[in-house]
């Protein structure tokens, strides 16, 4: 497990500063107290994978664009730049 938690680090730390788009599947409250947005990428599969939790306001169902700005062993972070694809925020 810590050799493969290794390269999920490593490969989603690549995505830093990409643009991926996400299908909205629910929101949540982070560590702060804010409101949090959940969904998966093309690359995560549905209870395999991880997720990508972003800042913004986004309609669970919808695909949305994200720039990652952080990364976790198998979860990403980011911020909504963009609704169904658009690249509008």
């Amino acid at each position: 497990m810590e050799v493969a938690q290794k390269v999920s680090l490593s490969k989603n730390r690549g995505l830093v500063g990409r643009e991926l788009e996400v299908l909205v599947e629910g929101e949540g409250e982070g560590r702060d107290g804010n409101r949090i947005m959940a969904g998966r990428s093309y690359r995560d599969a549905p209870e395999v994978d991880g997720l990508v939790f972003f800042s913004g306001d986004a309609e669970r169902g919808k695909l949305v664009k994200v720039r990652v700005t952080g990364a976790m062993e198998y979860d990403l972070v980011g911020e909504l730049v963009g609704r169904n694809g658009d690249g509008e925020g």
